[in-house]
This record gives C-alpha cells, sequence and structure tokens, in this order.
C-alpha cells in the first residue's frame, strides 16, 4: 500500500503532464482559459518541489554520476523555464492579472513566454522520461504483465517508437526549431487542422523527448558504472550540473536582446542607418513638374531623408478592400522634401519642451498623446532651439505656415501619404499583406480578417502577435525609402484640416484653409491593419491627442514661398444644458454602463433599436456586422428622439466592433443634425478600446464638439461607477 503522500506525488504529476498539452494549445481553448490553467499548473509545480524537498537538500551532498548530473541540470532549467513562464505570464495577462496594469516590456514578456513554452514542452517531457520507470508498476497494471515479461517489452517498444516517430514529424511540421531558436515571435496555427490532431500531434513531441532523455539517462548510467577515474569525474559532473544551466541562461538572455528584421530592435542610436547625415533616398517615381528637378536643394545636417518629388496617384482605387469614400483617387505632385526617418522619440520631446504626456513611457519610445496644436508647439521650440526660422505662427485660434521658413514642421496629408508609398500602389507599402512581423499593430486582425475570421485559409497573413505598447521608434524593416514605421506604432499628425478629395490635379497640396478637424495617418500600435493602409485618413479636433497618437517632423529641401493661413471654426460651446445618453447594445454591456450613467446624472436615456435587428448568436452577428460596415450600410432604426433639438450634449454609447462604431450608430448620426452640440462618446470593447471609432464619429458629425470620450472593458467591473463619475467630472456633466 502506497504512502499518502506517494499518491498526492503522482495524482500532481499525471495533472501536470494533462495540462501540458492543453496549455499548448492556447490558440484553441482562448487566452483566458489558458490563463487559469497556467496559474493551475505553476501551483502544481510548486506543490510537486514542495514535497520533493529531499531532493534540493540533497544537491550539494554525495557523488555526482554523468547520470546525475544530466538529471540535475535538466531539473534546474526547468524550474528557470517555469519562472520564466510564470513572470511573462503575468506581464502579458489580459484576463487573471489585468488589474496589475502593467504596461512596459510586452514585447520581451511575449517573446520569453513564446520561447520558454515551447522549451518548457521538451524539458518538462525529458524529465518526465528520467524518471520514466517510476511509472513501471502502472505499465505492469495496464497489460497485466509482470515487469520482466518480453511481450510487455515489445509492446512498450513498438508504442515508444511508432509516437516517437510522429512526434519527429510533429515536430518538424510545426516548425518548432522557429520557436526554440527565436525565429518567429507569434505562434502560426494551420487552420485546417482538427484539435484531436494538433493535440495528438503534441502528445507524440512529449513521448519523442520522454523517450529520448530515457535512453540518455541509460546510456549515463552505464558510463558511470564503467568510468574508473569516479573521483576527477564526479567532480566535473557536480560542475557541469550548475554550469550548464547558468551558460544557458547567459546565452538565452543575450539572444533575447539580440535585434532581427522581424522584430523591434532594441537600439538606442539615433542616428540613421545612412552613414551621410544629409543622406538623400531616391525613388522610382520621377519628378514630372517642370523645372522641380532644377530648384537648388537645400541641404540640412540632421539626419532627415531627402525625399524626392514626384507624381503619385493620391488615394484608393475602388476595388482596395476596406476603403472609405473619402479616399478618391486623384493626381498629386509633390515638391523635394526632409523628412524624419523616425516618428519623434520621448527624449527628443521631454528636451525641448520639458515634459512627457505620453501613456507608455521609454526614452525611445514614440511621443503619444499630444495634440495637433501640441505638436506645432512642439516643432516651433525646436526650431528656435536650434536657431532655425519656426514654420508657424499662432494667433488664437488662427495657425499662419510661413513656407519658406526653414525650421521643422510637420508633412502635409500629400507629403505624408507619397512618402509612405515609396513609390508603390498598393494597400501597404511591403507591397503585400502587412504582418505583425513588420509592423507593430493588433496583430490579432490583420487585413481582411474581417471576412475571414472564422476561416482563415484564404488570409495571405495570418493573426499574430499583438503587443498593447509602442515600440522603439527604430524598430522593424523600414520602407524602400528609409522610413520606420509608417505603418503601425502610433498615428501621425500632419498639417490639413480634414476635407473630402476633390478629383483635379493638384501639386503641393496643403488642404482647406478652414475646418473642424485635423487628419492624421498611418494607425497605431491598437489598430487593425485595416486602418494603416497607405491612404487611410484619421481625424481629431485640433486639440485632442491621443494614446496612438504621435509626430513625425518635415523640412523645406526647396525655396517654398508666401503663407498658408488656417483658421478653425470648432465650436466652442460648453458642455451643459439638457444631456441625452444615447446608446446602441447588442451583448448588454453598453446598456449596462448607460444605465449606470443614467443613474449618476438622471440625464434621458436612449436605446437605439433597429427595424431589423441583429441576431442573437454571436458567430452571426459578428458576420453581420463585419459585412455592414464593409459596404457602410446604414441600419434602420426603429425609435425616435422626441425633441433632440432641446439636447445641448448627447453622451453616445456603443461597441467597438471591427474598430469602429457599430453601423446603428452611424445611423443616428445621419438621422439629426448635430451642429453646436457636444457629443462625448462612451465605447465597451474587448481590448481595441476606441480603435477607429472617435474618427468615424468626427467625420459624421464635423459640426460637433468632442468631447474626452471614455472606454471601458467589457463591463466595466466593480471599478465602474468610480471610472464613470470621474469621467463626467472631467467633462463638467453634473450628477445629480
Amino acid at each position: 500500500m502506497k504512502q499518502p503522500k506517494q499518491i498526492v506525488k503522482r495524482i500532481i504529476d499525471f495533472a501536470m503532464i494533462i495540462l501540458l498539452p492543453l496549455l499548448m494549445a492556447e490558440i484553441l481553448i482562448g487566452q483566458e482559459i489558458h490563463e487559469w490553467l497556467g496559474i493551475v499548473m505553476m501551483v502544481l509545480f510548486l506543490a510537486h518541489h514542495f514535497l520533493n524537498l529531499g531532493w534540493w537538500k540533497g544537491l550539494p551532498k554525495g557523488k555526482y554520476t554523468p547520470a546525475r548530473a544530466f538529471g540535475t541540470a535538466l531539473d534546474l532549467l526547468l524550474l528557470l523555464d517555469m519562472i520564466a513562464l510564470c513572470v511573462s505570464g503575468v506581464m502579458m495577462s489580459g484576463f487573471v492579472f489585468r488589474f496589475l496594469h502593467i504596461s512596459g516590456g510586452m514585447i520581451m514578456a511575449r517573446q520569453l513566454h513564446l520561447f520558454a513554452s515551447h522549451w518548457g514542452l521538451i524539458l518538462m517531457s525529458a524529465h518526465l522520461g528520467m524518471h520514466m520507470e517510476q511509472f513501471f508498476p502502472l505499465f505492469k497494471k495496464m497489460f497485466h504483465l509482470s515487469l520482466k515479461s518480453a511481450e510487455r517489452t515489445c509492446i512498450l517498444r513498438i508504442a515508444a517508437i511508432v509516437l516517437s516517430v510522429y512526434g519527429l514529424y510533429a515536430f518538424i511540421a510545426q516548425h518548432m526549431t522557429d520557436y526554440l531558436f527565436l525565429q518567429t515571435h507569434f505562434v502560426v496555427f494551420d487552420e485546417t487542422k482538427a484539435a484531436v490532431v494538433y493535440f495528438a500531434e503534441t502528445v507524440a513531441m512529449m513521448c519523442l523527448f520522454a523517450v529520448v532523455a530515457y535512453y540518455i539517462n541509460k546510456l549515463l548510467r552505464k558510463a558511470g558504472r564503467e568510468n574508473k577515474k569516479e573521483r576527477s569525474n564526479g567532480r566535473i559532473s557536480k560542475a557541469a550540473a550548475f554550469l550548464i544551466p547558468t551558460l544557458v541562461c547567459v546565452i538565452v538572455a543575450v539572444g533575447l536582446n539580440l535585434p532581427s528584421q522581424s522584430e523591434p530592435r532594441q537600439g538606442d542610436s539615433s542616428e540613421p542607418p545612412e552613414e551621410s547625415s544629409t543622406s538623400t533616398v531616391q525613388n522610382t517615381t520621377s519628378p514630372s513638374e517642370p523645372g522641380q528637378s532644377d530648384q537648388q536643394i537645400i541641404p540640412v545636417e540632421d539626419g532627415f531623408l531627402l525625399i524626392k518629388g514626384g507624381r503619385f496617384s493620391m488615394g484608393s482605387p475602388e476595388d482596395e478592400p476596406w476603403r472609405s469614400a473619402d479616399e478618391t483617387q486623384h493626381t498629386v505632385t509633390v515638391s523635394d522634401f526632409y523628412m524624419s526617418p523616425y516618428e519623434v522619440r520621448q527624449r527628443e520631446y521631454a528636451a525641448v519642451m520639458g515634459n512627457n504626456p505620453s501613456n507608455f513611457n521609454g526614452e525611445d519610445l514614440p511621443i503619444e498623446n499630444v495634440s495637433w496644436l501640441d505638436a506645432i508647439t512642439f516643432c516651433n521650440a525646436l526650431s528656435e532651439k536650434e536657431n532655425l526660422t519656426p514654420a508657424y505662427t499662432v494667433n488664437g485660434e488662427t495657425v499662419i505656415w510661413d513656407r519658406s521658413a526653414n525650421g521643422y514642421r510637420l508633412p502635409t496629408e500629400a507629403e505624408w501619404e507619397y512618402a509612405c508609398r515609396a513609390g508603390t500602389t498598393t494597400p501597404f507599402n511591403t507591397e503585400t499583406s502587412i504582418s505583425p512581423e513588420e509592423s507593430n499593430y493588433y496583430g490579432h486582425y490583420p487585413y481582411e480578417i474581417e471576412e475571414n475570421y472564422f476561416s482563415q485559409g484564404n488570409l495571405t497573413t495570418k493573426p499574430g502577435e499583438y503587443r498593447q505598447t509602442t515600440v522603439a521608434v527604430d524598430s522593424f524593416s523600414p520602407n524602400a525609402w528609409g522610413l520606420y514605421n509608417m505603418h503601425g506604432n502610433v498615428s501621425e499628425w500632419v498639417w490639413d484640416y480634414y476635407s473630402e478629395y476633390g478629383t483635379a490635379d493638384k501639386t503641393d497640396p496643403t488642404g482647406p484653409e478652414t475646418g473642424t478637424r485635423r487628419v492624421y495617418r498611418g494607425g497605431g500600435w491598437n489598430d487593425f491593419a485595416k486602418n494603416m493602409r497607405s491612404a487611410y485618413r484619421a481625424t481629431l479636433p485640433e486639440d485632442k491627442g491621443s494614446f496612438n497618437l504621435g509626430i513625425r517632423l518635415v523640412r523645406n529641401a526647396v525655396n517654398g514661398a508666401g503663407s498658408i493661413v488656417s483658421a478653425g471654426t470648432e465650436n466652442d460651446t460648453e458642455t451643459g444644458g439638457k444631456v441625452l445618453i444615447a446608446f446602441f447594445s447588442w451583448g448588454g454591456n453598453t446598456k449596462g454602463i448607460a444605465e449606470e450613467i443614467q443613474s449618476q446624472t438622471g440625464a434621458d436615456l436612449f436605446e437605439i433599436e433597429l427595424v431589423t435587428p441583429y441576431s442573437d448568436d454571436y458567430n452571426t452577428v459578428l458576420d453581420q456586422a463585419q459585412h455592414d460596415q464593409n459596404i457602410q450600410a446604414r441600419p434602420e432604426i426603429r425609435n425616435k428622439v422626441e425633441n433632440f433639438e432641446q439636447y445641448d450634449t448627447i453622451l453616445l454609447g456603443y461597441p467597438n466592433w471591427w474598430a469602429s462604431i457599430p453601423m446603428p450608430i452611424a445611423s443616428f448620426l445621419e438621422e439629426y443634425d448635430f451642429s453646436g452640440k457636444t457629443i462625448i462618446p462612451f465605447c465597451s470593447h474587448g481590448g481595441g478600446r476606441f480603435g477607429q471609432s472617435l474618427t468615424a464619429i468626427t467625420k459624421l458629425a464635423p459640426d460637433a464638439v468632442m468631447g474626452e470620450p471614455l472606454s471601458i472593458h467589457y463591463s466595466g467591473g466593480s471599478s465602474l461607477p468610480d471610472d464613470i463619475a470621474a469621467w463626467l467630472e472631467t467633462n463638467k456633466i453634473s450628477a445629480r
């Protein structure tokens, strides 16, 4: 009869063996379940070590044979691997440890977790193989044969060979070496493979490494018995048992910090990759304006790249998936200009402005959470610091751009798209569907994922890593003209007010002279790929900033002429008067938020309901939502707001659907006149925050004032009342 302690040990061991393949299948079981199972695994692992304290006490004692050294090194590596998995898992947690609000180090954590999980599969399987003989009594009962039975031995060996061969096949088919040696940074999953096949392959790989470790252990035991130089070799074995794990840790630490073409570089060099500080980037589009190429180029010495001017098609063709109606294609010619290869770093902004408003902190991370007006102020301050003529003069709401000034400025919208495309005509300057290995964005949602959400076989780029943070400005490979992160990381302010394009050819356009919204381009770390297209246009009021919106600077390369007077027509109506809470909710999260707002304010409540409601089935409504958004449908609203004109402020609620507003919200915004009113959005989301929903609202209600928005993760949890109270106070909405 086994002792209770031994029984508990076996139960724990079997539980860990069962959990291992489940944890390797995060994409099948979901992130939240994966996190909870990870906690269970760590608890079992700690319990396993607690029940085997004798092993720890015996580490410095006794003789070290080659077999013991191998087993000790393996166990120590497994311990370190589990610690790495635990730490990186907590850092990346989106559910269990979300309350810790960890924002930094996500790239390293993700890389470490992926690396350690695949090595953990090998190490835990090998540990099992080292102790395989402890399970022989179980095999004896299973086969009802004696331990020395030739039949049992034959059956077990055949089974081990078959499983090991299948495991070797699975090891190759799943490209395990890519994960083990840091050649990739997200899991590629074959959607056509049944779940049972995936689990069978994982179990087979476990068997493969268990069998390999079992026979290595047998060979080392035999070698130890035959070796006569016991004392000297014992010292060598003991040293190896502890030095090998240490050496492996050093190699891994170095490897995780090495840059690669597909992963953000961690270097802090502020110099461009070219040797000359006045580097010239030649493009594939030749200058087309008469005499343009004869203009004298003004030299600069600040590491900016010379972008040779030329003619290109601005906007997107009508057959480009997920294009917007405001991307009408037209021919534009731009003159030569200089552009920084990088987004403005936080340390550069702080050195000039004396503050750092960024949501994420890091010297080489891009500055973000700055408004267009902040960006203009920074341009002038940097110009003055470097004894250059400031490009802008600010008089109240009027900004005058001196086109002859040699100081720093924002690119025009045309200059930005021309530089981003770098001679390409495809949706992205990579000329392919951009991957999370090439850019920092919401990697779970690559281009055209919306119509391929449930069956991803048609996707040219599969879902990948979502880093949930900005990365260093010199991350990834630059475009063909040497510019980094034109797609993703942070969006970038441009000079222009927003308006619809015309169809006429233009030369060096600067946008309308008046407007209510400024344009920003490029997409950020939490945007879907569709919103990073070269032609995509986003907007915000010029006094608003965002956690994914930053700055890229340009300078004149040829002498400009004249001035551009840009006068805002922003409605300055203060929040106040009668308040309406209008919302659309499908799953109930947004409705719960709206009702909490109503309980705190006493404002009128209006739920947007459809003549033809969306399906109650989650999978169906996902398909309906993406289809409606793709064709920009306007579902008919069943109910009406009585006396809409009496409301001065509209608290507008909606779920984040496919990184934007649900189309019923678009129907609502187009049905009523919002001129002079204040819209204050509140949005429920599953991780994408606002997506591009604020842009969608500003485009549909350009004559309304935008208040400070509120994003709530799902239903908001226990902090919802306090979060809403603080938001209402920020927007000067009175509580009752």
